[in-house]
């Protein structure tokens, strides 16, 4: 192994750690498009767009390592729950499509890495 490159184990903590990051971005992304696929109210359209791009940016600063991401994805994620429940809406999709995205990204957000999301196994 050449000096001074990554050992396997600090690559597969890498990759083990951008699960979690990439599935912000897809969150971000879903909620970007979602106003293209049903219809939003103008203020609900621009809450999508604008948390949906903020959510992607924070991801991928947080795949380049900052943990400022995280941070922002979680409050982002507070964000839509408590715009869903409080603020004015359209239809019933947005509303459930906002919630549920809010509680993924605050998931994913306090997650350092997928394989923490999988219960313990019982030793038998």
């Amino acid at each position: 192994m050449p000096v001074g490159s990554p050992g396997p184990s600090r690559v597969r903590a890498y990759v083990l750690n951008m699960g979690a990051r990439l599935v912000n971005v897809l969150l971000g992304l879903w909620l970007f498009l979602s106003p293209f696929l049903w219809l939003h109210s103008p203020a609900q359209r621009v809450r999508a767009w604008t948390v949906g791009i903020l959510v992607v940016g924070a991801a991928l600063a947080g795949l380049a390592g900052l943990k400022a991401g995280r941070l922002v994805n979680a409050a982002l994620g507070g964000y839509l729950i408590v715009s869903a429940l409080f603020l004015p809406r359209t239809l019933s999709a947005t509303f459930w499509n906002h919630l549920l995205v809010g509680f993924a990204l605050a998931l994913f957000a306090f997650t350092s890495r997928l394989t923490e999301l999988r219960g313990r196994r019982a030793d038998v």
